[in-house]
């Protein structure tokens, strides 16, 4: 009988003793967190998110130097070869940056942020043409940025054709009514035109 009362405690003891213990978390959930932790910063992020820094910095050839390492790890990775492009393009390396946004594109064709950042290297190159065709497919596929609208009016007005680059800035203006820049531009467009 003491054996029973025994027993019977000693189940009482555990009962009381697991109930003061915190729940178990199923493994299932245990490996959902931790797999979105290992998400939230991958190694590639905060290299990418250093090399962007860079670039604000000013810091062209370090920023440069992680967006190559970046690509070679990367290849299918269409947003790198765009930053290197435009790390390129702000050190006026035009080849290099047209070599890295035309990979991007071969990755994403119907990418309108590559395209325009394209048509800026063309536009810079004072290759308006090419400038235009590029920002015109980049519109194709997004029309509601209005600086693309400005980058196209500008392409057009250093071809002389002012109607066109009027007519392109009044699209900016229609999805930012109360920009003054973009009046400005489109007055002077206007005035090309008397």
């Amino acid at each position: 009988m003491a054996e029973l009362v025994l027993y019977i405690a000693s189940i009482l003891f555990l009962v009381l003793l697991l109930r003061r213990l915190p729940p178990r978390i199923p493994e299932k959930i245990l490996k959902a967190e931790k797999a979105q932790e290992e998400k939230a910063t991958t190694p590639e992020e905060s290299r990418e998110d250093k090399a962007d820094q860079l670039v604000e910095e000013g810091k062209l050839k370090a920023a440069e130097k992680i967006y190559l390492s970046l690509v070679v790890e990367n290849p299918q990775e269409a947003r790198f070869y765009n930053k290197l492009g435009l790390v390129y393009l702000k050190g006026k390396n035009y080849k290099d940056a047209r070599d890295a946004l035309q990979q991007a594109l071969t990755i994403e064709p119907d990418n309108d942020t590559f395209l325009n950042n394209l048509g800026l290297i063309a536009y810079q190159e004072e290759k308006y043409d090419e400038a235009v065709e590029a920002y015109e497919k980049s519109l194709e596929i997004n029309n509601k940025i209005a600086s693309r609208f400005v980058n196209l009016g500008l392409a057009y007005f250093m071809q002389k054709k002012y109607r066109k680059a009027a007519d392109a800035y009044e699209q900016a203006l229609i999805l930012e009514p109360a920009n003054e820049e973009y009046k400005k531009l489109l007055a002077e467009a206007e005035e090309k035109l008397k």
